[in-house]
């Protein structure tokens, strides 16, 4: 790569701010100066075009000539103070512990920006595998314990996080460029992060079980921050003024813990989300020996403010995404612990008076793992496992129904919990395909909870799309064993009478089979006239009047966990 290959005419953004403001001051007085001299100004070279072009066309001009199509301005192009090269030979010669921190500052005021494609070459440049041997060497020395050669422990952990925070700038590269980088340091990488998440989380738990009374914990001076003035100073100077894109570190109310410490960890639970992002790397992350335990543990840290929220919300997003491949949904579902822990975030709840940032981690969280939950309930085996789950059933059940946020005019918050619910009733919808004793089980649940929070979705929510997601649930419990709980639901059958009604004319070629007319068949193949029950099945055929669409479905002679089966999964 040549050094100048990342470089513009501008070696700041503060310059390139300077030059635009010249500029217009000088097209400002020059339009003043138009106005001004209006009268006595020459023509122009575009002036004799324009009078050619019209003389040519017989003296005619037309409206659309006057129109001046005027360029976009062009994206501003990152400007980074140091090359890749630069950064990776500084990285691999640098020995001391100023030599290491001056090339990680150098790192870090280079790779802190939302280019991907300059992250790419940074990854090109071997930008990760000279951070890793970094990673490599500084763990290494912190097994120096013994005296007389006993390090620094709390200097070699900045140093730590001031390199992942490094290497998870690079990784904000595309996912093909990080699948190169995870063939080649991948399983290195993931050793040390392991390691590193183990330590701090159980010297957190130490820390809570020697001073478990929350009082004393809150009531204990702040952490200091582990830089100094001269670092500061240093670290602002090499930024070269530019614009950083990494968010500020939130202060650890309840003490545990310093910034390079909670760093450490946002940034080593970051990178293992960055490598999830690589569907082909999601088999091996899932199976690396202890890094699911390492994440579990770093969810159900307790209290909350113990470990950063954001690296809480890393390690439910990695979960969530390892959980779409095939491979890993029956491994995971049956690792120990990992549904608690999903189920246990999807319970928080929101407390009046909490900051803004810990109501938008829960409201996120909830919605990460009711995702979660929805990528491990596609295998037929998995279905099975989480119906018969009754806390799961009922975290979603109450995530599905959450439709006014903490703060109404947020937007953010509305679009997060629309996100919440519907994946909540995607996941029962899939658990509601289970087979025949499953499905009883669930109608069944709580004395019919599941089948009045379908009904409320069905009756209440505003989306579309959820309210037939609630629809093909409704369907797929719907067997001649659980008909006559249904039809003792009278909110359900008018939950069912009004979807009918409103139906307009369906085209078979294009829309699949209505889910409420595929249920209303079921229930009237199911109800006979002696059962209790039929007056309220009778009510809603008088209503509905049904003829011409169960003359279409009677053709069809699978059994309905087939059908809903193909209407739901396919």
């Amino acid at each position: 790569l040549e050094n100048d290959e990342y470089k513009t005419s501008h070696t700041s953004l503060e310059e390139l701010v300077d030059d635009e403001e010249d500029n217009n001051d000088n097209e400002t007085k020059g339009d003043q100066g138009d106005e001004n001299n209006n009268q006595t100004k020459p023509a122009t070279r575009k002036d004799d075009t324009v009078n050619r072009r019209d003389n040519a066309d017989g003296g005619k001009r037309s409206e659309g000539r006057s129109v001046v199509i005027q360029e976009p301005p062009k994206r501003r192009k990152v400007s980074p103070p140091f090359t890749p090269k630069e950064i990776v030979d500084a990285l691999n010669s640098s020995m001391s512990m100023e030599e290491r921190l001056g090339s990680i500052y150098k790192a870090i005021s280079a790779f802190d920006h939302d280019d991907k494609e300059l992250h790419n070459r940074e990854i090109q440049a071997g930008a990760d595998i000279a951070l890793v041997k970094m990673l490599a060497f500084l763990e290494f020395k912190t097994g120096f314990r013994r005296p007389p050669i006993k390090v620094n422990l709390d200097a070699i952990t900045k140093e730590i996080s001031l390199t992942c925070q490094a290497l998870e700038m690079v990784y904000r590269a595309s996912s093909e460029s990080v699948e190169v980088s995870f063939n080649r340091v991948g399983t290195d990488l993931m050793q040390i992060i392991v390691i590193l998440i183990d330590e701090e989380v159980k010297a957190r738990m130490q820390k809570f079980t020697q001073d478990s009374s929350p009082a004393s914990a809150a009531s204990a001076p702040l952490p200091s921050t582990g830089f100094s003035s001269d670092d500061q100073k240093d670290g602002d100077e090499e930024d070269g003024g530019q614009r950083s894109v990494t968010p500020p570190p939130y202060e650890n109310a309840w003490g545990v813990g310093d910034w390079d410490r909670d760093l450490m960890l946002r940034k080593a639970s970051k990178i293992l989300g960055h490598f999830a992002r690589v569907g082909q790397a999601t088999r091996d992350i899932a199976h690396f020996p202890g890094l699911l335990g390492s994440i579990l543990n770093l969810i159900n840290m307790r209290p909350y403010d113990a470990v950063p929220w954001e690296a809480r919300l890393s390690c439910l997003w990695t979960i969530a995404n390892l959980a779409c491949n095939t491979d890993n949904m029956m491994m995971m579902i049956c690792c120990p612990g990992l549904v608690n822990s999903l189920v246990n975030v999807g319970f928080r709840q929101v407390e009046p008076m909490e900051p803004i940032e810990r109501t938008m981690e829960v409201l996120r969280a909830r919605s990460i793992a009711s995702r979660a939950i929805l990528n491990l309930s596609w295998p037929p085996e998995n279905k099975i496992l989480l119906s018969e789950n009754p806390a799961l059933v009922s975290m979603l059940s109450q995530l599905a129904v959450k439709r006014s946020p903490p703060y109404s005019r947020s937007k953010t918050m509305q679009d997060i919990l629309a996100q919440t619910r519907r994946y909540a009733v995607s996941g029962l919808r899939n658990l509601a395909a289970a087979p025949r004793r499953s499905k009883i089980a669930l109608c069944e649940h709580g004395n019919g909870r599941l089948l009045d929070t379908l009904t409320d979705v069905a009756l209440n929510e505003d989306n579309e799309a959820i309210v037939e997601l609630a629809f093909a649930a409704i369907h797929n419990l719907a067997i001649h064993d659980t008909a006559e709980i249904m039809v003792g639901k009278p909110d359900l059958v008018l939950a069912l009478k009004n979807h009918l009604l409103s139906e307009g004319p369906e085209d078979e070629s294009t829309k699949p089979k209505s889910h409420a007319s595929s249920t209303l068949l079921v229930l009237e193949r199911s109800i006979t006239p002696e059962m209790p029950s039929y007056d309220n099945l009778r009510e809603l055929l008088d209503a509905v009047n049904p003829t011409d669409t169960m003359a279409d479905l009677s053709s069809s002679k699978s059994d309905n966990s087939e059908t809903a089966k193909e209407i739901v999964e396919v």
